[in-house]
């Protein structure tokens, strides 16, 4: 008997040495954290395109009109223009850039939108996603001016492509601020009249200036002045303005900027004074070069009669007028 159990005892043993052990691991909260991390860091990250990494913008982003703009870890991809990285500017949660052409002529500035940010109240993009905005003079009520990663196209875009794919032109739903028919609109005495009480001439020819210029509504709309005799290059250099002059700027320069002076006729002159000065270091030292440019700026001064406009489109500036 004792040998039976014996064998008996050492076969159950046997079987339980064979049998594969259950292991219960828990989850590693590392991992956990890890994942939330990622999470936080997906999507455009501001805080990492100040410090030069463009890894959360990589890729193509198309506007809708098929123009492209293309991103990779260092920046903009372009034979033609470049991303100066130290004009970065953040206010809130929005970010604004500066692209200036390799050639030193010209540019043109980028908004930086990450999901559920506004460029603005007339913004029309789809803030659900990230939005790049570029361009010289903000249109914030098209949503074609904007920017998105090819694979998040608003579905009315790829609609577009899909029904225009015979086509080498694309099609472009464009949003217009004014879709009255002339005789709708008011004139401008009556609106000043009637629509604009409480400001003043001068803010209501600013407002007018900004719709004919930018035709769209920033985020602000802050102006400043400066005396006749003034210098154009802030720097003191080169030649000064012959009037006094107003200047019109928003939140963010890719808003806009426009200087002007009143001729209290109903006719403004537009000056073209660059938002930023890109010409190099050397130049901007050289009186010799800096009193050319500026005169430029003189001898291409536009002197325009301002058109009646929109009175929805003066008020909604108006109400933005620092």
């Amino acid at each position: 008997m004792k040998k039976g159990f014996v064998i008996v005892l050492s076969a159950l043993v046997l079987a339980s040495c064979g049998r594969p052990q259950r292991t219960v691991t828990p989850k590693s909260s590392e991992t956990k954290q890890t994942s939330t991390s990622e999470k936080k860091q997906s999507g455009m990250d501001l805080k990492a395109i100040k410090d030069k990494d463009y890894s959360s913008i990589k890729g193509t982003w198309i506007d809708g009109r098929g123009n492209e703009l293309v991103f990779d870890d260092k920046g903009l991809v372009s034979e033609d223009v470049e991303l100066d990285a130290s004009s970065f500017k953040q206010k809130d949660q929005i970010a604004e850039m500066t692209v200036s052409a390799k050639s030193g002529v010209g540019g043109y500035g980028l908004l930086l939108l990450p999901k559920g940010q506004k460029a603005g109240k007339d913004d029309a993009s789809d803030k659900s996603k990230d939005r790049i905005w570029a361009g010289q003079s903000p249109a914030y009520g098209d949503d074609d001016n904007f920017y998105y990663r090819k694979k998040e196209q608003p579905k009315d875009r790829e609609q577009a492509d899909t029904d225009d794919s015979s086509s080498s032109s694309k099609t472009s739903k464009a949003k217009k601020w004014n879709t009255r028919s002339d005789g709708e609109v008011k004139s401008s005495k009556k609106a000043d009249e009637n629509d604009y009480a409480g400001y003043s001439d001068a803010q209501v020819e600013a407002a007018h200036v900004w719709a004919y210029v930018i035709q769209s509504v920033p985020k602000e709309l802050n102006i400043n002045e400066s005396a006749a005799g003034t210098y154009i290059y802030q720097e003191g250099m080169g030649v000064t303005y012959p009037k006094t002059v107003h200047h019109l700027f928003g939140s963010y320069s890719a808003e806009g900027n426009i200087t002007y002076a009143s001729n209290g006729d109903g006719t403004v002159t537009i000056y073209p004074v660059p938002s930023h000065w890109h010409q190099s270091p050397d130049e901007l030292k050289s009186e010799e070069f800096m009193t050319q440019f500026t005169q430029g700026i003189l001898d291409h001064a536009e002197t325009v009669t301002l058109p009646d406009g929109d009175p929805d489109l003066i008020r909604q500036i108006l109400a933005v007028l620092k």
